[in-house]
Parts: C-alpha cells; sequence; structure tokens
C-alpha cells in the first residue's frame, strides 16, 4: 500500500520505523507523538527503552508535558530561539518547565473571559453521514467557544468537515439564522461564514511551495479581483496587517511558507480565515504541533475573536486546551455525541468517561 494512502497516525509510525531502522548512535525525534493514539505512543517508548538499553542517544522534541516526565533524563528548553537553560528532569515539574518555555504561570496559559454569550447562531439537529456518525445535535452561539473532544476515531473531524461542506451530511438538518442551509461544498460554506482551520496543516492547510502572502490571500482573492486585474497593493496591505495583528514572525511576506516555523504557519492561516470575516470559526487542532509561546498567543487570539462576537467551534485531542478554553464541551465516542458538560461541570476524569464510552448523557 502507498504511504499517501495512509492515515496521519499510520504514515508516523512508518517514519518513526524508518528512523529507528537506521541504528544510528544518536537518534533525534521531532514531536513523533503528535497524531498517533496511546497504545502507539506507549510502543515507542518501550522502542525507547531499548534504545537506551542498549547506549544509544537520544534527542527527543516534545511540546507534551507528560512524555517529558516519562521518557527524558535532561530537559533543554528553548523560547522564541533562544535557548533558556538545561535542568535534570527529577529537578523540575510540571509548573515551573511551563514557567521556563512561556516565560510565565501555567495558570496564565489560559486566557480569563467574562463576556456574556450571545444569541443562537448555529442549529445542528441529527446531523449524519453514513457510516461515520449520526445523531450528532447541537447549539452554537455568538461570543461562544464550543469544544468538541473525544478520542482519535470519535468522528469529531468528520463532523466539522461536513458542516464545512467537504463531505455534505447524509441526514439532519444545519439552520443558520434561523434558515435550514444544504451545505454541499466548502464554497457554500464559506459564503455564509463559515470557516475551518483543517486538522493537518501540512496535507490540507498549507501550499507549502507557496509565499506566505499567497498563502494568506487564497480564500479572499476573488474579492479583490475585477476585468481581469487583481487588486495587489490593498491585498498585500491587508495581508501586512494581519501578520501585525497576529505577530507572524516571517522575514517577508515573499517567503516561502514552508521555512517557517510550525507556530508561524498555524498563525499565517488563521489570518488567511480572518481575512474572509467568518461569524463561525472551526478550528480542528489549532495547536498540534507548535511551542507553548505559540499556544498561548493561539489561546489570546481565539479568546479576543470569541470576544469580539465569533462563534467558535473548536476540536482538541489536548483535554487541558479543552477544558482551559471551552464555554461548553460535547463530546463523541465512536460516531456518537455522548454528552454536553458546561464549564463548571468539565473535568478531564468525566471527559475521558464519555469519550472512552464508559458513561452516558447524564
Amino acid at each position: 500500500e502507498q504511504v499517501g494512502h495512509l492515515s496521519i497516525a499510520e504514515r508516523q509510525m512508518v517514519e518513526i520505523a524508518k528512523a529507528v531502522s537506521y541504528d544510528s548512535d544518536v537518534l533525534i525525534m521531532d514531536e513523533p507523538t503528535s497524531a498517533i493514539t496511546d497504545k502507539e505512543v506507549a510502543h515507542l517508548f518501550s522502542i525507547i527503552a531499548d534504545l537506551k538499553a542498549q547506549g544509544k542517544g537520544i534527542i527527543y522534541i516534545t511540546h507534551k508535558m507528560n512524555e517529558v516526565f516519562a521518557i527524558a533524563d535532561e530537559v533543554a528548553v528553548f523560547r522564541d530561539g533562544t535557548y533558556i537553560g538545561l535542568q535534570r528532569a527529577e529537578n523540575l515539574d510540571g509548573d515551573s518547565l511551563i514557567s521556563m518555555m512561556v516565560g510565565r504561570e501555567l495558570s496564565q496559559l489560559f486566557p480569563t473571559r467574562d463576556q456574556p454569550i450571545g444569541e443562537r447562531l448555529l442549529q445542528v439537529c441529527d446531523l449524519r453521514l453514513d457510516g461515520v456518525f449520526e445523531g450528532v445535535s447541537f447549539d452554537l452561539h455568538a461570543g461562544e467557544i464550543l469544544g468538541i473532544a473525544g478520542l482519535m476515531g470519535s468522528g469529531r473531524t468528520n463532523v466539522a468537515e461536513t458542516l464545512f461542506g467537504i463531505t455534505p451530511a447524509d441526514g439532519g438538518q444545519i439552520i443558520l439564522d434561523g434558515q435550514v442551509l444544504r451545505i454541499g461544498e466548502p464554497h457554500v460554506a464559506i459564503s455564509q461564514g463559515l470557516a475551518l482551520l483543517t486538522e493537518d496543516r501540512k496535507l490540507s492547510g498549507l501550499f507549502p511551495c507557496l509565499s506566505v502572502l499567497e498563502n494568506m490571500e487564497v480564500a479572499v482573492l476573488k474579492h479583490y479581483a475585477g476585468a481581469g486585474f487583481v487588486k495587489h497593493k490593498t491585498l498585500r496591505a491587508l495581508c501586512e496587517d494581519m501578520c501585525r495583528q497576529l505577530r507572524v514572525k516571517t522575514p517577508s511576506l515573499e517567503q516561502c511558507i514552508d521555512t517557517l516555523s510550525g507556530g508561524n504557519q498555524q498563525k499565517a492561516l488563521l489570518a488567511r480565515w480572518l481575512m474572509t470575516r467568518p461569524r463561525i470559526l472551526i478550528l480542528d487542532e489549532p495547536t498540534r504541533g507548535i511551542d507553548v509561546g505559540a499556544k498561548a498567543e493561539i489561546y489570546r487570539l481565539i479568546a479576543t475573536l470569541a470576544g469580539e462576537g465569533m462563534a467558535v467551534l473548536m476540536i482538541s485531542s489536548e483535554l487541558p486546551e479543552v477544558l482551559g478554553m471551552s464555554d461548553r464541551v460535547l463530546v463523541m465516542h465512536e460516531g456518537q455525541l455522548m454528552g454536553t458538560l458546561d464549564r463548571s461541570e468539565a473535568s478531564q476524569e468525566r471527559v475521558m468517561q464519555l469519550a472512552s464510552g464508559l458513561a452516558l448523557e447524564h
């Protein structure tokens, strides 16, 4: 089977197997667990233990705190391109490590939000995609951050793609402002004020061979074109302004986007969709594969957008992220919506009970 036909997780495991097969004295792993299941992570960690026992040296790059404490002997921290320090793992805890990485305490990672939630914008009723998910119903309000949690394969991404018209629904209703919509293609969703930041920026988000400018402007290009001409000066000024607002670090807008860090690539993609002026922003794994500092920036941006009245639907595999950002949390398991938790009742234990199918909606 061709690697291109494999899932993200399967491709990652092939890449890990290839790296281990070289039998090198030093092995560098850069975010090896960004898209694999807990079972596969455990298998990888056992391989790492075997390599250590053979006297191999391993440089393990990760943004996941639990992984650092599970396998690291020493921890080196970088922030904004600067070496911050080196510590023995046993001399660190989660709070002290994040403080080194972000330059502030963990409690400040997720912004506080006290703006009231507005009127209902979106109503999803018994949405169904045959063989994938069914019976998914929820409301989304202006100024609300609605999280979707669930284990890999639960159908979270499929719901987002169906709302956006990538995989049109086989049943149910999508109601916006009281009007039933038939979203059969993404351009219909965009015209109705929806935007989708996809799960895999390399596969379905970026045009890696194009510049930062070209990647940002692609979703609004038609609005700045007419009579065979593009208003390049106006469009460039808009992109420059978005780069400033989102603090996208790039030498120039002409820089190939593939040379930027993961966090800056993600912010450029966010800028692309914000330029469409969406009313509903769907974020699928918005901070996957980016450093904690960039995460904090994106969290502040999401909170600001919600505070300005944008409705945000946020899918994430990271429970602290879901719990720290969401006003309500939808939990899915094997294509079913298992429950909806208010912020006050949502906890890691309760979410995992629902996500693993061990509890029913209460």
